[in-house]
């Protein structure tokens, strides 16, 4: 595997500690692995051996979980819209931070903003101009036929960047974005270039602090897709050495299965403090976590043994996994021979998934248990474990193994 090395995005030094080597098992052909690493220069917590940069492109192309087609209710024409209570409570702490900074009439937009959930309760709560851009292939669509907007455009944040009418939006969001960038640093400094001087930027990303404050996957937060591991010090010093200052910054409380969030309004800062926020940014190490990277990643191997010792203990001779995400492309590496052997097939109900191949497995429709009648299905989900395992005993007649 060739892994590029980068430096850090907030202070640029190339000097870090390695934390952790977070192996996955190959997704259609691409590798994802990477090592996370604490820069010894300002703290940042981030992954500093990366997969080349068209090999995110090509994952975000091909394999999003975040254009999924909608389901359909029995007998209905209209998509089921299933909204979390965490995608309730982060729309709602969203709108109160744009009625608080923003003006009354805001042009909105929402980059990497899925299949507009946010867009549709901005909507909801009053504000009409609005844009998204995401780079799932099928974003627009999925906006239009569950919540009927055609304010929607596929594109990534580079080609959102030469949107001519996105300087002049009074907000631009990025939640759940910041997270998932190779390019974190020239990404974000292209963008804000493009930006009017009176922008407000609303941010979310997951909470470092919190990662193994309440019942959490192991390793979940080092996914196929997180890159960078923000605390509240280390996302006000990244704007800061953009030239932003924070208006409100703080820690959203999300529902047990979800890591919490920090939710944050940035505005310029007048150019005077500019040069000073550049002059000081990255210079002091971070001190501010209430949980530990060292202490997530101690509990992250005792729930992973935890779960391998389960599965090493069960007698089944056949299994099917249920699940083509992180959690399966994490534990594939971690499995003995002897368990590699027992798996039969890998399904997921994402059509982007099925078809592709995970490790040495073709991932399948969820129609191929059909044809395992005498396997056990593992159900390879941390956060979902409960609400599969329900399905599938409502579905079929497989005995079913939970790893949690």
């Amino acid at each position: 595997m060739t892994q590029e090395q980068r430096a850090c995005p907030i202070c640029h030094s190339d000097s870090t500690q390695a934390l952790y080597q977070n192996t996955m098992a190959t997704i259609d052909g691409l590798d994802m692995s990477y090592r996370v690493a604490r820069c010894e220069g300002c703290a940042l917590v981030f992954a500093d051996r990366l997969p080349a940069a068209e090999d995110y492109e090509s994952y975000y192309r091909a394999l999003s979980k975040y254009d999924a087609p909608p389901m359909f209710p029995p007998g209905s024409k209209k998509p089921a819209v299933n909204m979390s209570n965490a995608d309730h409570l982060r729309c709602d702490a969203a709108i109160a931070l744009i009625r608080t900074h923003a003006p009354d009439k805001a042009r909105i937009a929402d980059l990497g903003c899925g299949s507009g959930v946010l867009l549709n309760a901005l909507r909801d709560a009053g504000w009409s101009t609005l844009m998204g851009v995401d780079p799932a292939p099928g974003a627009a669509e999925q906006a239009h036929q569950l919540y009927g907007l055609d304010c929607v455009q596929c594109g990534t944040l580079q080609q959102a960047a030469g949107l001519p009418e996105l300087a002049t939006f009074d907000v631009v969001c990025m939640m759940g974005v910041l997270e998932h960038l190779p390019n974190l640093h020239t990404d974000l400094a292209r963008l804000i270039g493009a930006l009017g001087k009176d922008v407000k930027l609303l941010i979310e990303v997951p909470a470092l602090e919190r990662f193994s404050r309440k019942s959490f996957e192991p390793y979940g937060e080092f996914s196929l897709e997180h890159i960078q591991y923000f605390s509240a010090t280390s996302l006000g010093r990244f704007f800061s050495g953009l030239g932003f200052v924070s208006q409100a910054l703080s820690i959203l409380d999300l529902p047990e299965g979800y890591c919490d969030s920090l939710l944050g309004m940035f505005a310029r800062a007048p150019a005077q403090a500019q040069a000073e926020m550049l002059g000081a940014a990255g210079t002091t190490a971070d001190s501010t976590e209430t949980s530990s990277p060292e202490n997530y990643l101690d509990m992250s191997e005792k729930m992973m043994l935890a779960a391998l010792r389960r599965l090493a203990t069960c007698p089944a001779a056949n299994l099917v996994i249920y699940g083509a995400g992180s959690h399966t492309a994490r534990l594939l590496p971690r499995l003995r021979p002897g368990e590699t052997a027992r798996i039969k097939a890998i399904v997921d109900g994402n059509p982007n998934l099925q078809g592709k191949r995970m490790g040495d497995f073709v991932v399948e429709a969820p129609a191929a248990l059909g044809h395992h009648a005498n396997a056990t299905i593992l159900v390879s989900s941390f956060r979902s474990q409960t609400a599969i395992a329900e399905m599938l005993r409502a579905t079929c007649s497989n005995p079913i193994l939970t790893l949690y």
